[in-house]
C-alpha cells in the first residue's frame, strides 16, 4: 500500500531547509519514487505544500479537504506533504479527518516530527516573533511562559495528543542537536521516507537563520517605536530586515549571544526534565532526546543591557557615516529623525 508522510515541523526545526530540499530536488525525488509537489490552486508561500490542505482540516472544511487530498493522492505512489500548519492539528483531534480520508484513499500514513531542546527552540520562537510579520512587541520573559501555559515546551504530552489520532507505530520523531552534523536533519528525513541520500553533501544552506538575541531584542524595540507611530507589521518586517543586516558583528558586547541566561537556561530544562524524560521512554526507545547545555564561563550581560550597545552602536555608526543632510534617507534613523513625535 502507498504511504503518504505528513512532515508536521515542529517550527524552527529545519523546516523550511527540509522544505528547501524537497522543493529544489522534486524531481529526482519523483525518481526515488517519493512524490512532493504543490497543488495548483494553493496560494501560499514559504510553508512547504501542505499548508492549504492544513487550513482546511483546522477550519474543518471536510469537503474541500478531502478535495485537496485527492489530487496529492492521485498517483497511488509514495507522497510527502509538508507543513508547520499540520502541527497545530493536534489539538481538539483536528487531525483524525484528514486521517481518515488517507484511508479511504487507500494510502498508509507515516507522521515526521522534529524537535528541538525546548531553551533553544523558545530562542528561536521569541526571534521569528520579532522579525515575522506579527504585532508582537512583547518581552521573551511574556512568550516563555504562554508557551508553558500552552502546553508547546511538553513535547510528551504534544506527541501523546500526536499518537492518540494516528498511533505511535506511524510517528518518527526526530530531535535535533547542536552537535549533530549540518546535513542530519535532512539525512534523517530521507531515511525515515526510505530514500537513499545521493552521493556526497545534500548541498542545501541553513533557512531562515535568525541573528543573535540583543539584535533581535533590539529589533523589538524599534518594531514597537513604529506600531506606535501607526505602522503595520507588513510594513515594519522589511525595515527590521535592513535593521538587522547592517548591524556589524562588532556592535555587540560579550561573546555569548544568547537570550537566556545560564541560570535561565537550565530553569527552563528543569520544568521540561519530567516530560523529556517521558519523551525518551515513550517515543525514542529510552535514548536521551537532547545534549545538556553548554557549560558558560565568564561574566553574564543581561539581554537588555547587550540590546542597548546595539542601538547606540548603530546610531552612532550613522551619525558618523555621512553629514546630516545625507542621513535622512532610507534608514531606520533618518525615518525616526523624519517621523518622531514632534
Amino acid at each position: 500500500m502507498p504511504v503518504v508522510t505528513f512532515h508536521i515541523g515542529m517550527p524552527k526545526c529545519a523546516t523550511t531547509t527540509i522544505q528547501s530540499f524537497l522543493e529544489t530536488q522534486a524531481e529526482w525525488l519523483a525518481a526515488q519514487g517519493q512524490i512532493y509537489e504543490r497543488h495548483p490552486e494553493d496560494r501560499t508561500r514559504n510553508q512547504g505544500n501542505a499548508a492549504q490542505l492544513a487550513a482546511f482540516c483546522a477550519a474543518r472544511d471536510h469537503a474541500r479537504m478531502t478535495a485537496h487530498l485527492a489530487y496529492f493522492l492521485r498517483s497511488g505512489r509514495d507522497v510527502v506533504l509538508s507543513s508547520e500548519v499540520l502541527f497545530d492539528l493536534w489539538r481538539d483531534e483536528k487531525f483524525v479527518p484528514l486521517r481518515d480520508a488517507v484511508a479511504r484513499l487507500g494510502y498508509d500514513l507515516r507522521v515526521m516530527v522534529y524537535l528541538k531542546r525546548q531553551d533553544l527552540w523558545i530562542e528561536s520562537d521569541f526571534k521569528q516573533h520579532v522579525k515575522g510579520r506579527t504585532d508582537w512587541v512583547g518581552t521573551f520573559e511574556a512568550l516563555l511562559e504562554r508557551r508553558f501555559r500552552r502546553g508547546t515546551l511538553d513535547y510528551h504530552g504534544l506527541l501523546t495528543q500526536w499518537a492518540a489520532q494516528v498511533g505511535r507505530a506511524a510517528m518518527i520523531v526526530v530531535p535535533l542537536n547542536p552537535s549533530q552534523q549540518p546535513d542530519y536533519a535532512l539525512h534523517r528525513f530521507l531515511e525515515g521516507i526510505g530514500v537513499t541520500p545521493p552521493d556526497g553533501a545534500l548541498g542545501v544552506a541553513r533557512q531562515n537563520v535568525s541573528p543573535p538575541g540583543a539584535v533581535i531584542e533590539a529589533a523589538r524595540h524599534i518594531k514597537a517605536a513604529l506600531i506606535a507611530q501607526g505602522m503595520g507589521a507588513a510594513e515594519i518586517a522589511p525595515l527590521l530586515a535592513q535593521f538587522m543586516a547592517q548591524v556589524p558583528e562588532g556592535a555587540q558586547t560579550g561573546a555569548d549571544q544568547d537570550i537566556l541566561s545560564p541560570e535561565a537556561r537550565r530553569d527552563v530544562l528543569a520544568r521540561c526534565a519530567a516530560s523529556n524524560a517521558a519523551l525518551a521512554r515513550d517515543f525514542l526507545g529510552g535514548q536521551i532526546p537532547f545534549d545538556a547545555p553548554e557549560d558558560t564561563t565568564g561574566e553574564w550581560l543581561p539581554l537588555s543591557a547587550r540590546a542597548v550597545a546595539v542601538l547606540s552602536g548603530h546610531v552612532a555608526q550613522e551619525m558618523l557615516a555621512a553629514p546630516p543632510e545625507a542621513k535622512t534617507g532610507g534608514s531606520l534613523l533618518g525615518w525616526f529623525l523624519r517621523e518622531r513625535p514632534r
